[in-house]
């Protein structure tokens, strides 16, 4: 079997947990493809933009990388120059995979995406987390209000009970002297 160059990404540990900018990745692997280990067959196109055209021409590109067994089917477009195109870089892509499954471009893309959506997600995070701090505080002084509004409520309605008590007692003390009072109701004529 024929071996390829592997490739290694170095990188300082600071670096590392960095999300590598979309200009610095690894370049596509167009190296890895030789003409001479691929067979290319035209087909006709049964799916996809084109519209009728593309069942009677030969746009559709396949390609089989012979030392591995690997088959690309492209149909991108109509034109069967840049199906070719992209069928050899979707293969390069996959023969990458196959030799430095570590260091892929895939994989580095993968990974990125896989960053950048944790970055998404922890910067939401924290946006939702100040909100519902602030909501929290909010509420924390709506009940501090409302618990000093409640005492004061207390206080003047304390204040009206004393004053209460004291026709309270007025009434006490007019029903005491009342059952108190000894009247003869014999003796009182009425007229």
């Amino acid at each position: 079997m024929l071996r390829y160059p592997i490739r290694r990404l170095t990188s300082t540990s600071s670096i590392l947990y960095a999300i590598p900018k979309k200009n610095k990745l690894p370049p596509r692997p167009k190296w890895l493809i030789k003409e001479e280990e691929i067979e290319e067959n035209f087909i006709k196109g049964g799916r996809g933009p084109g519209g009728q055209k593309i069942n009677k021409t030969n746009s559709k590109v396949q390609l089989t990388h012979k030392p591995t067994g690997i088959v690309v089917t492209c149909q991108a477009t109509r034109s069967q120059e840049q199906n070719r195109k992209k069928a050899r870089e979707i293969l390069a892509l996959k023969l990458d995979d196959l030799y430095n499954p570590e260091t892929s471009r895939n994989t580095v893309v993968a990974e990125r995406a896989q960053k950048v959506k944790q970055s998404k997600t922890k910067k939401s995070n924290r946006k939702y987390r100040a909100i519902n701090e602030a909501k929290e505080a909010e509420k924390a002084r709506l009940l501090e209000e409302e618990q000093k509004l409640m005492e004061e409520l207390a206080t003047q309605d304390g204040e009206t009970l004393t004053k209460q008590k004291g026709v309270e007692d007025d009434d006490d003390e007019f029903d005491k002297f009342i059952k108190s009072a000894k009247v003869d109701l014999n003796e009182i004529k009425i007229k």
